[in-house]
């Protein structure tokens, strides 16, 4: 059997968008969410409840994402949002939060999220070993997902998903 795990057209994923791609303007909560969801939805996960107000309260909560400004958030936030929205598929939100405590400590925001949109991607061994091993575990759960929903029948042609 021949596994193509990095092709995103197989495994229904649309391209992120780079950092320079993320609003520059601060946004409001509400904003925010449509904008994540909107980026972070696949086909595979269209039905699931995307990210909420009530979690992103939880995240800032928890020291898992900054304090908006003025009830705005910024790019920086998008970012670690839109990263949240695929790893909590994956990992709890706890090991999330370790994580990125950790590489926090070496690297900003922007690179961090290059990483990421690097790492989902592609296959690269440019980017840290975490980031890529955590890439890999979405990037397997969603092809993991779409071969069970094959399977029951529930995808058979495009226009079902």
């Amino acid at each position: 059997m021949e596994t193509r795990l990095y092709d995103f057209e197989e495994i229904k994923l649309n391209p992120l968008p780079d950092w320079g791609q993320l609003p520059e303007l601060d946004l409001y909560l509400d904003q925010v969410l449509y904008y994540v969801n909107k980026v972070s939805q696949t086909p595979l996960n269209r039905d699931r409840k995307g990210v909420t107000a009530a979690m992103v309260n939880n995240y800032v909560k928890n020291g898992h994402l900054d304090k908006p400004i003025k009830k705005k958030y910024q790019r920086h936030h998008l970012a670690r949002l839109i990263a949240i929205a695929f790893l909590k598929n994956v990992f709890s939100l706890q090991e999330v939060g370790e994580t990125l405590s950790v590489l926090r400590k070496d690297y900003s925001s922007e690179e961090l999220y290059h990483f990421f949109v690097v790492g989902m991607s592609e296959e690269t061994s440019t980017i840290p070993e975490v980031i890529h091993y955590s890439c890999l575990a979405i990037k397997t759960y969603y092809k993991a997902r779409l071969l069970t929903l094959e399977m029951g029948g529930a995808v058979n042609n495009e226009s079902n998903l």
